[in-house]
């Protein structure tokens, strides 16, 4: 996939940026942030057996409705796949984080470990998206009664992709 598709700017970094998304999540640090800069050593600790990454189409996300009942929708990449997380700003100026599906994907990966112990195991769920960012220009919210416009982060910005945990979408 990623041979295929190198000249595409979505796979830029792609590696790179799933380790440093493995890292945070299994090291517990705050992803919302990712301001820390994980070195080649670091990087190189995360295996992914055979490199196989699995793909899936869909995604259910529960949720409890005004009424207390529990539902669900489905995203899926090809159909409903716009979704929203709860903003990792310490003073945001929204309180959503919105994104595009690109993808729905599992993996096994290993740590190796410092100790030289036997590496440790995970199975990680994670979605691959393309960002969105709310119009500055465009007033919304409860004072103009609108919702905000969005519109894609400029592919040109290292930050217009990236990964997510599933459990973060809202």
């Amino acid at each position: 996939f990623l041979q295929t598709h190198n000249s595409d700017p979505a796979i830029k970094n792609f590696i790179p940026r799933l380790k440093d998304h493995v890292l945070y999540r299994l090291r517990k640090l705050d992803i919302s942030h990712c301001d820390h800069t994980f070195t080649d050593e670091e990087h190189n600790s995360v295996i992914i057996p055979n490199n196989m990454i699995y793909s899936v189409q869909t995604m259910q996300v529960h949720y409890t409705t005004y009424d207390l009942r529990r539902e669900y929708d489905t995203v899926s990449p090809r159909t409903h796949a716009d979704i929203m997380v709860l903003s990792g700003e310490i003073t945001p100026t929204h309180p959503y984080w919105y994104a595009h599906i690109l993808g729905i994907y599992h993996m096994e990966t290993w740590i190796n470990r410092d100790d030289g112990a036997q590496p440790n195991r995970h199975h990680l769920e994670f979605l691959w998206v393309r960002w969105l960012a709310p119009l500055q220009s465009y007033k919304s919210g409860m004072k103009c009664t609108r919702l905000p416009k969005v519109t894609f982060v400029d592919e040109s910005n290292p930050d217009a992709f990236g990964f997510l945990d599933p459990g973060q979408v809202v």
